[in-house]
């Protein structure tokens, strides 16, 4: 998701002259220049995972993240178990992972983030997207290989209700054996005019989330808004490269000009059986078409000698900001989610040119989720975990430099929100 917020500087300046005629002897007192004050974005509001036997989750909002203790002792809005966070405009969901329940936050008359509403659903909600930051799309995915049917859901950002839940298809395969068909994994979400992008994964339907056509990337387009037992209008598919995306994170992305960028993994680390013998890849599909471009592979081993994205998201000016996994030789099953795999990286992409620049200052370490990022004045706000600590880097996108905040004092961040401006 891209969300842009400029705050700008806080500049006074006070100018004081004295008028008289060209031969006037009065002095013509110099302006006083206040030099600019730089106002730190805020307040923030975070996702907060706290250490320990339980890891309870908390919603805290502060003035700062670069001055304060980032911390839930004594504050912020506890969440039930383990979630998702993910932002509309001004509005953030957090969806719960067992306890079928959303719930919606947004700043109050008080002017402090509270509750606004909730909703419950049937199956557990994996896939999201913010469409033109009004309306959060969500849907199910068939974790135990059924051949059910997929529900997606339409929210209003501004009451936090549910205005549609539709029934729908992606692919099935159903040879009457277990094992034998497939279904499809849902793995991102994109409304893009008048049409549904949704890429996915085949996986077998015995529930053991094997992947047995690894070797291609697809993505279902449908007609938007989705009616109810809705179907693709067409599945297109490209085998120069794996499924697409990751369990959790962002498979496609949508630039200022309407291009989709999709990034592909393959590996056993990322849950892959079997892994794709295809590279990690970009692919793009144009504005106003419906097909992979071509002309367009960006090969994202050859550019990281050996990495595989992890996640991405879009920061705007043909840019991304990722996670790279520098080297997933030997990797176990669904190793890339353990948090003794230090070898994630920061990078930015840029999307047209194909290069890769590894962001300065942030070391190698380890992350399961990323909720969707903001970008205010320039800057992105990153949780980065290691085997010692968890601190705070804010990204100059610009510079691809980071700069070391203060330390976490808990497991980890999975999200900065800006809900005030």
């Amino acid at each position: 998701m891209y969300k842009l917020k400029t705050l700008g500087l806080l500049i006074a300046t006070l100018t004081l002259s004295a008028c008289g005629s060209s031969d006037s002897d009065e002095a013509v007192i110099p302006p006083v220049v206040v030099d600019p004050v730089i106002v730190e974005p805020g307040p923030f509001t975070f996702a907060f995972k706290i250490t320990g036997d339980i890891e309870a989750e908390y919603l805290v909002t502060q003035d700062s993240i670069t001055t304060e203790d980032l911390t839930a002792d004594g504050k912020g809005i506890e969440q039930q178990k383990w979630n998702y966070f993910f932002p509309v405009g001004n509005t953030l969901f957090t969806v719960g992972y067992e306890n079928n329940e959303a719930t919606s936050y947004k700043v109050d008359a008080d002017n402090k983030v509270a509750k606004l509403s909730s909703f419950e659903f049937t199956n557990t909600l994996e896939t999201f997207a913010s469409v033109d930051d009004k309306v959060l799309l969500a849907t199910d995915a068939p974790r135990d290989g059924n051949h059910t049917k997929r529900t997606l859901y339409s929210v209003d950002a501004e009451t936090g209700l549910v205005t549609s839940k539709v029934n729908y298809t992606i692919h099935d395969v159903d040879t009457g054996t277990k094992g034998e068909g497939t279904v499809g994994y849902p793995t991102a979400l994109v409304v893009r005019g008048d049409l549904l992008f949704l890429s996915f994964h085949k996986l077998d339907d015995a529930g053991n989330w094997g992947t047995p056509e690894a070797d291609n990337a697809f993505v279902a387009i449908y007609d938007y808004p989705l009616v109810e037992g809705a179907t693709p209008k067409s599945i297109i598919a490209d085998a120069r490269t794996s499924n697409i995306g990751v369990n959790g994170n962002i498979g496609l992305i949508k630039t200022a000009n309407g291009d989709l960028y999709s990034m592909s993994n393959g590996s056993v680390a990322v849950g892959f059986s079997p892994a794709s013998t295809k590279p990690s890849a970009l692919l793009r599909i144009n504005n106003n078409e419906e097909v992979f471009d071509a002309n367009y592979f960006f090969d994202i081993e050859a550019a990281t000698d050996g990495g595989k994205i992890f996640w991405f998201d879009y920061v705007g000016d043909n840019k991304a900001i990722a996670r790279i996994i520098t080297d997933d030789t030997g990797a176990a099953s669904w190793g890339a989610f353990t948090k003794n795999q230090i070898n994630h990286k920061l990078v930015i992409i840029d999307l047209v040119a194909q290069t890769v620049t590894d962001i300065d200052g942030i070391p190698l370490h380890h992350k399961r989720w990323t909720s969707p990022v903001e970008i205010i004045d320039g800057k992105v706000y990153v949780s980065i975990e290691t085997v010692d600590a968890a601190f705070v880097y804010v990204v100059d996108i610009n510079s691809a430099t980071a700069t070391k905040g203060v330390e976490i004092k808990g497991k980890t961040i999975k999200g900065f929100y800006d809900l005030y401006h």
